[in-house]
This record gives structure tokens, C-alpha cells and sequence, in this order.
């Protein structure tokens, strides 16, 4: 574990007290100066991620408990974006979509502003890596690089409805990253930070199952299949331009009732299915959205009701169910946001 005392080894409680209290009262450059002068920080730049945020959220719970008025008020935009960055670097993808967009609550309360004003988290969040002044370039790069290689999977699908365009990131960004951002729309941030954080996952999860034993834990994989296709329905059910009505509560019915928003050809079932027979399943299906759909669908029902499954989940079969869950998740942005 890294030293906690010694990123305040120069400051008295009393003055890391006065210290806080101080740049809690004045302006946000002052604050941007207070979380850039700690450990943590320092820690990120020369590559010590894990250091980076584990210090990082210590230095916040002491400011927090030193006054809790003082830490609501004071910009903490910079401690989340460096925090957020270390987390990333150490390949923990949910931890850095939280603390980035922590970093975007706090700059939006400073007044910024996702087209006027936007800040390196607004940036990170929008996946916009075409501006320099932004220290996560690199991220935003790396976030790019990989969406856009699954909207290109995506667009390559045939069986798209009639008349839908081509994805883009600049249409997700429109449809569903910037609205994520306005007041009104909070329902939409956790969806647009879990889009980010379940492409980023692949990488590592790939990786992990390279090494790991045949008889292992499968929890990992199962967890990060089964967070794509909760993103899937919930993209279903929070678009603003055909919301199900009340008593459309399941997968099922959302399916149906999107039906020839979503150019499904047929109805299919989604329940009674297990995992050894949807990997058996696989080598007879074809590219289509269609199947990816129905694959996502069952996968939801099955992983979301069981974690002990024995099957041998291989490098091949975890690379086609993770592009097709993220094909469904780009399908309903394509059909019910665009």
C-alpha cells in the first residue's frame, strides 16, 4: 500500500486544515492549485497509477472530514480528472468513467459548458480527442479508437431497418452524449458512462482470459457481457422518443414493441435459454443485427439469473458475444436516438 502520511509530510494538520479551508474559499484556480500539489499527483506522472488513486481519494476523504461544508463547495474537478486518469492507466475503465464524469459534474457547476466552454472531462466524456489542451489526450485517443472500431463492426451488420444511416461517433455523440449532459437528462449520464466504460473493458477482459486457467472463475467475462446487455435494455427503455409505456416492463415486450423501430424480421423468445446453449448456438448464427439482438437479449436473461454456469467460454466465443452486445447497444442509440 503506498504511504498515505507522506503526501502531507510537509504540512501540520493544522495546516493542511488551513490550507484546504483557504482554497475552499477562494476561486477555482486556487483549488486547481491545492489538489496540484499533493502526492498523488506526482504519482501519476511517473507512471505509479495504483498510488495515484488510491492517495488521491485518501487526500479527498481528509478534506472531506476536515469540513464537509467546505469540500461540497470547493472545485474538485482537478483531484477527480487526475484520479480518473491514473484508473484508467491501471485498467480499472468504470473507475475512471466515474471519477471523469465526477470531474464533469464539478466543471459544469463552474460553468462549463459540453459546446461553449468544454473542459478536458467534458471532453473525455464526449470522446472528442481532436483538441490539444487536454492532458488525457492520449485516453480520449485510445477511447476513440476502440468505439469507432465497433461502430464500424456494427455499420458492417446487414439487417439494419430500412432507411437508417450509417452510425457515426458524431451521431452518438449527438443523440446521446451531449444530451446526457444537459439538466433533465440525468437518466442518460450513467448509460452514456457505461457505453464508455464496457468498450474500454474488452482489452483487459480479453487479456484475462488469455492467462487465466481452463477451470477458472468465468465471473469477470459473465459481469462484463452481462453490464452490455443491462446497457441494451436500458437504452431501450430510457430513449426520449418512444418511451414504453408503464406496463411494458420486461425485454420481451420492450422488443416487440420496438420491433420495426429495431427491423427485427420476426419475434423471437428470450427466455429459457442457458449459456452452454447459446455457445452452442453461435457457430450456426449469421452477422445479422437480428441475431446479434436476439443473442444480447438471451445472454441478459440467462447471465442476470445465473453466475454458475460450467462452460468453457473461449477467447473466440468471448470476442463474438462482446461485439454483438455492443452491436445491440449501437443499434438502439441508431434506432431510437438518432
Amino acid at each position: 500500500m503506498p504511504d498515505d502520511a507522506s503526501q502531507f509530510r510537509l504540512l501540520t494538520g493544522d495546516e493542511l486544515k488551513a490550507a484546504f479551508l483557504a482554497a475552499a474559499a477562494g476561486t477555482q484556480k486556487e483549488a486547481n492549485a491545492f489538489f496540484g500539489r499533493f502526492k498523488y499527483a506526482s504519482d501519476l506522472l511517473t507512471g505509479n497509477y495504483s498510488s495515484a488513486v488510491n492517495l488521491g481519494m485518501s487526500l479527498l476523504s481528509k478534506c472531506r472530514s476536515i469540513d464537509e461544508s467546505a469540500y461540497r463547495h470547493i472545485h474538485k474537478g482537478t483531484a477527480y480528472y487526475w484520479i480518473g486518469s491514473a484508473a484508467f492507466l491501471m485498467q480499472e475503465p468504470e473507475l475512471a468513467a466515474y471519477f471523469f464524469d465526477a470531474a464533469v459534474s464539478e466543471d459544469l457547476r463552474a460553468g462549463a459548458h459540453p459546446i461553449d466552454n468544454p473542459s478536458p472531462a467534458l471532453r473525455f466524456t464526449l470522446i472528442d480527442a481532436a483538441a490539444t489542451d487536454q492532458a488525457a489526450r492520449p485516453l480520449v485517443e485510445a477511447t476513440d479508437a476502440r468505439i469507432r472500431e465497433l461502430i464500424d463492426n456494427y455499420n458492417s451488420r446487414p439487417g439494419r431497418a430500412p432507411g437508417l444511416a450509417p452510425l457515426s461517433l458524431d451521431v452518438i455523440r449527438t443523440a446521446l452524449l451531449l444530451p446526457s449532459l444537459h439538466p433533465g437528462n440525468e437518466q442518460l449520464r450513467s448509460l452514456a458512462t457505461t457505453l464508455i466504460s464496457f468498450s474500454l473493458e474488452w482489452d483487459f477482459r480479453n487479456q484475462l482470459l488469455e492467462l487465466g486457467p481452463v477451470n477458472g472463475t468465468s465471473e469477470p467475462f459473465f459481469m462484463h457481457l452481462f453490464k452490455g446487455c443491462v446497457l441494451f435494455e436500458s437504452l431501450l427503455r430510457c430513449n426520449s422518443r418512444m418511451p414504453p409505456p408503464a406496463n411494458v416492463q420486461t425485454l420481451g415486450r420492450m422488443l416487440s414493441l420496438f420491433r420495426a423501430e429495431l427491423g427485427l424480421p420476426h419475434p423471437f423468445d428470450v427466455g429459457n435459454a442457458d449459456l452452454p446453449g447459446i455457445l452452442a448456438e453461435l457457430p450456426e448464427l449469421d452477422e445479422s443485427v437480428s441475431s446479434a439482438l436476439r443473442i444480447t437479449a438471451r445472454l441478459r436473461n440467462t447471465i442476470g439469473h445465473n453466475l454458475g454456469w460450467v462452460v468453457a467460454l473461449t477467447t473466440a466465443n468471448y470476442h463474438r458475444l462482446f461485439r454483438m452486445v455492443a452491436s445491440s447497444c449501437l443499434h438502439a442509440i441508431a434506432a431510437l436516438y438518432g
